[in-house]
């Protein structure tokens, strides 16, 4: 059951990644020609953006009896660079998120709901030498129509509700092993991921005054140890929304199927579209693509 929630988060925080070359650049894709794949470790700079239309985003995970499913969609999601420390850089994370929502206790608490007016928001770390990931805080905000819950009438009920995510790593790995070329394949450290989840609600907190069987808030922990994972880079000229592009086509070889594509030119991820999926223990899907960025 210890595998891998790391890439429900790690799918959102790979969607950013800057680089620079001293220049700003802004949806010109269709004007270059002829450029070299530069294969280094990115840098970024304060103001380096880039935003994604996530088409499906789902995570289903179970531990400790619990059942957590999120399937949605996130209209420009917006990764942007707008801190960093001596070793690590802070990127900030947004977007609207949209879609529907299920959590079983299994102690009999059972939570449906359809995100309406929500939004998305949190920060990623990265270590600036290799661009892994240190660290993770997500929130999703607003308001939830809740379609099955422990009230006793049979009608949905629109309530405010925040869901925080935190996803910490024991030993910092990057998703990308720099440098890149045509054809090379590697490994990926193993490492341990400590994932927490709250939903709370001020409806949660009044309700739970006058009925036993309902929580003040529902929080969730577990840790996850991710073993090494194989992996093969080839280059791909790709079309996206944005125009055409130089990519390495990066696949993993460990119950992961599809691909992910990283475009040295603009130091990031600009396509995804991956699942991954181990029965009764987790799922993890992703369909995303660049539409705009500031590099």
């Amino acid at each position: 059951m210890k595998k891998q929630m790391y890439l429900f988060f790690c799918t959102m925080i790979i969607i950013s990644l800057p680089g620079i070359n001293g220049l700003v650049i802004t949806n010109n894709l269709k004007e270059i020609k002829n450029i070299a794949i530069e294969d280094d470790v990115p840098n970024w700079k304060l103001g380096d953006l880039w935003t994604y239309d996530v088409n499906r985003f789902q995570v289903v995970f179970y531990a400790s009896g619990a059942l957590i499913d999120l399937d949605s969609s996130i209209d420009d999601f917006t990764t942007e660079l707008i801190g960093y420390t001596e070793s690590s850089y802070i990127l900030k994370l947004s977007g609207r998120i949209k879609g529907n929502f299920q959590y079983e206790s299994g102690e009999g608490i059972v939570l449906k709901g359809n995100l309406l007016y929500t939004k998305a928001s949190g920060y990623a770390y990265f270590r600036k030498n290799d661009l892994s990931s240190e660290g993770i805080q997500f929130v999703i905000n607003g308001i939830t129509l809740l379609t099955n819950h422990p009230l006793k009438i049979p009608i949905p009920i629109p309530i405010p509700l925040t869901i925080t995510i935190n996803l910490n790593q024991s030993t910092p790995r990057p998703f990308i092993d720099f440098p890149l070329f045509d054809g090379k394949q590697g490994l990926i450290n193993e490492t341990n991921i400590s994932v927490s989840i709250k939903f709370e609600s001020i409806i949660f907190r009044i309700l739970s005054l006058f009925f036993a069987d309902i929580p003040n808030e529902i929080f969730y922990e577990e840790n996850y140890d991710i073993p090494m994972l194989n992996y093969l880079a080839e280059t791909e000229i790709i079309s996206i929304e944005t125009g055409t592009i130089d990519t390495y086509n990066i696949i993993f070889n460990w119950n992961l199927f599809g691909s992910v594509y990283y475009a040295p030119l603009l130091g990031n991820i600009v396509k995804v579209e991956t699942v991954i999926e181990i029965p009764d223990q987790f799922k993890v899907l992703c369909i995303a693509e660049l539409i705009d960025y500031i590099y």
